[in-house]
């Protein structure tokens, strides 16, 4: 049977929430007591703004800790905006959170992974360096990272225990 309501979207959709609540009460108070995230993006997402030698030496997909070294914390709708220090160096990384593929937090255990779909991605923005047809090969292929169950078990054990 076909999903006509849409349930894959809805899922991806309240997951990404998930990343913007986490970020916005990190944005207004600092992270609290152990918590740190591991966040994974696809760097040629649209809408991904990060300095060229990172996206050189990054090509596809980067992980980034938001744990000590970072700075303006910046949470919007769409996306957020972050300083991270790189060999010393504070570069500014802008990531829709789209473009995440996983998101966890270490300290309790918890963590999400989404599905990328490549025709999320506009054409030109996939590989500059690939022919129209390695294109459209390349946009049906997908990023399966999760059997989309998500269970909140391994989290809720770690609260009833601090209880």
């Amino acid at each position: 049977m076909q999903d006509l309501i849409g349930y894959d979207e809805i899922i991806e959709n309240s997951m990404r929430s998930v990343i913007f609540e986490t970020l916005k009460k990190v944005e207004k108070t600092g992270l609290p007591g152990k918590h740190y995230f591991i966040a994974t993006f696809l760097v040629r997402f649209p809408g991904v703004v990060m300095p060229k030698s990172l996206l050189e030496k990054y090509p596809e997909e980067m992980t980034i800790a938001i744990q000590y070294q970072y700075k303006n914390l910046v949470v919007d709708q769409d996306n957020f905006k972050i300083s991270l220090s790189f060999s010393g160096k504070y570069e500014k990384l802008t990531i829709p959170y789209k473009a995440v593929t996983s998101f966890t937090d270490p300290s309790m255990n918890f963590g999400l992974k989404f599905s990328v779909n490549y025709d999320d991605l506009v054409d030109e923005e996939i590989d500059e360096n690939l022919s129209p047809a390695n294109k459209s090969e390349s946009k049906k292929k997908e990023i399966d990272l999760s059997a989309k169950i998500v269970s909140l078990d391994a989290f809720r054990k770690n609260k009833d225990q601090d209880n």
